[in-house]
This record gives C-alpha cells, sequence and structure tokens, in this order.
C-alpha cells in the first residue's frame, strides 16, 4: 500500500526510480513501514503513500503523502536515526564529510558511532543565534538542553537513544513541543520507556514506538539490524 506508486511515470511520483539509499537502511526503512501501516489499519487513517526516498546530506529522506501526526513523527524520526546507521551495512555510525556528507562507519570509510561512550554531552547552541531570538525561544532552548533519556544500559542500542534525545529536544526546541516526563526505561525483555507529557496529537508517541521497534530488531551488544 506505502508503494502502489512504484510503477506509476516520472510525472506522478519519484517512487518510480526506487527507493535511492544504500542497504543499510532496509532494516529502518522496513520498521518504519511496518509501524506506518500498523497505525493505518488501526487508526483508519488517510493512507500513506510514499512519494520518494532517498539519501540526502548523509540522512533518509522519507517523503509521503496522507496519514496524521502520528505517522509524521514515525517518519520524522526515521529521517533522524538514519543519521546514525552506516547507510552500507547498518551498523552504529555518525555521519561525516565535507562538501559531501555520508553516514557510514569506519569499516566503509566513516565514522563508527562510540558505543562504549555513555554520555555524549549536550547539544551546542549557536552563539551568533542570542541576538536574534525573542525570549520565549531561549526558554524553548533551555527546556530542550534539561531534557535527557535515562542512560542506555544496553550497548547496542545507544546511537538509537541518542537519535531519539536529539530529535525530542530539536521539537522542544523549535517546534514547541511541551518537554515530555520520563519516569524510566526497561531494557530487560526489550526496550521500553515510561514517559508522560509531550504533545496531544502522537508525533511524541510515534517516535518512542519508532525507537523500540527498531531497537527489538538490533543486536544488544553491535547494534547490527538482525534481518
Amino acid at each position: 500500500m506505502i508503494f502502489r506508486d512504484r510503477h506509476a511515470s516520472m510525472q506522478c511520483t519519484a517512487m518510480c526510480w526506487g527507493v535511492a539509499c544504500g542497504n543499510g537502511w532496509f532494516t529502518l526503512i522496513d520498521t518504519l513501514c511496518a509501524e506506518i501501516q500498523r497505525h493505518v489499519d488501526a487508526a483508519h487513517v488517510w493512507p500513506v503513500v510514499a512519494v520518494q526516498v532517498k539519501e540526502k546530506f548523509g540522512a533518509l529522506r522519507f517523503y509521503a503523502n496522507g496519514g496524521d501526526e502520528y505517522t509524521r513523527g514515525l517518519i520524522w524520526l526515521a529521517d533522524a536515526l538514519s543519521g546514525y546507521i552506516c547507510e552500507q551495512c547498518g551498523a552504529p555510525a555518525l555521519s561525516s564529510g565535507d562538501g559531501w556528507i555520508v553516514t557510514h562507519c569506519a569499516e566503509h570509510g566513516g565514522v563508527a558511532f562510540p558505543l562504549d561512550q555513555l554520555n555524549y554531552g549536550d547539544d551546542e547552541d549557536d552563539p551568533d543565534e542570542f541576538y536574534l531570538v525573542r525570549p520565549e525561544k531561549l526558554a524553548a532552548w533551555d527546556r530542550a538542553r534539561a531534557f535527557s533519556l535515562p542512560p542506555m544500559r544496553t550497548r547496542g542500542w545507544r546511537h538509537i537513544a541518542r537519535a531519539l534525545e536529539e530529535t525530542i529536544r530539536s521539537d522542544i526546541r523549535h517546534n514547541r513541543m511541551p518537554c515530555p516526563i520520563i519516569h524510566d526505561s526497561d531494557e530487560s525483555v526489550a526496550l521500553r520507556y515510561k514517559w508522560l507529557g509531550g504533545d496531544d496529537q502522537g508525533r511524541l508517541a510515534a517516535m518512542f514506538r519508532l525507537c523500540e521497534a527498531y531497537a527489538a530488531r538490533c543486536d544488544r551488544q553491535t547494534g547490527m539490524p538482525e534481518i
């Protein structure tokens, strides 16, 4: 259903060119599509139809029509999470490069994600922006800077948690999402977060859901997707 226009002409859709990215993002895209369709079927929202799926600036770009705020939250996190997954093999990685940005692990000529590092520090703000913003935006930046997820004990899931934390901070800072309260996380059998707050349209719920669903398909030690 999501890729029903894959055989349509180029005048109708860019999906006629196929999925234009490396195989390392297959599990991420497959998980994203499964969660989109699960929500569409359960909530009876407008069907989601992919218009273009490609790599751009080292990250996934999944363009689609239809859906609701929940499906847009799924896509939003998937695009962000791809920046921590090697496009070639699916291993945890960091975006790198001057001019031509890619997300490749060290084995494929890029930068591996530091799975053995527990804390990564706060996001840095651009000091030049402080001269241009209103006080309420500065307050949103403070709330975003204060937000954090519980430390991830499972080594192979740390890049997933990092992507989720950064995406939530971005939504707090730039999209006026109310700051959620994270009560706890459970990593015993599968990854599960206990939380309250956020938006009231399902965007945050979708991001947590995709994070947990993708983690279920990744090795707990290496972070490699299990196809």
